[in-house]
């Protein structure tokens, strides 16, 4: 399970990649991994979770009842729950931060502080530092998936 909560923690950091501090970050992952995650676990996965599709009871007909909301989420290999806690810490820690230095056009028209003109587009980086990214993400994937049950 440290994985997939490791997982969720990963995300977070494509979405504030070089704008957040590294304490910055290593608190907010712990608190996500160690906190957050397994709450959000035990809604979906859990008897007793709210989300749940095995939260329910047996009727006087011996019929399945389901106590879950919505009849509870079908979460296939728990790719649900690490993509929504991972991409909503990721929206949230995006959102705080805010854009990129150097996304947008500094506009100097007397408001306090200057605000925001028209998008810039970014350079781009080496791409052979990008293939090579590629290449050990997905090696990494491929682990991580061949380990998955």
């Amino acid at each position: 399970q440290w994985t997939f909560a490791a997982a969720a923690g990963t995300i977070v950091s494509g979405a504030v990649a070089e704008r957040a501090q590294l304490l910055a970050y290593l608190a907010y992952t712990f608190i996500l991994t160690a906190v957050i995650y397994p709450i959000i676990v035990h809604w979906c996965w859990s008897e007793a979770g709210w989300l749940s599709t095995k939260n329910g009871h047996l009727d006087s007909g011996g019929n399945f009842t389901s106590d879950a909301v919505l009849d509870g989420v079908i979460d296939f290999a728990g790719s649900g729950v690490v993509h929504l806690t991972g991409g909503t810490a990721g929206f949230f820690g995006a959102l705080i931060i805010g854009p990129r230095h150097g996304r947008f056009e500094v506009v100097y028209d007397g408001s306090k502080p200057p605000r925001r003109g028209r998008p810039l587009q970014l350079p781009g980086h080496a791409p052979v530092l990008q293939a090579l990214g590629t290449f050990i993400l997905w090696l990494g994937w491929d682990g991580f998936n061949a380990g998955s049950p």
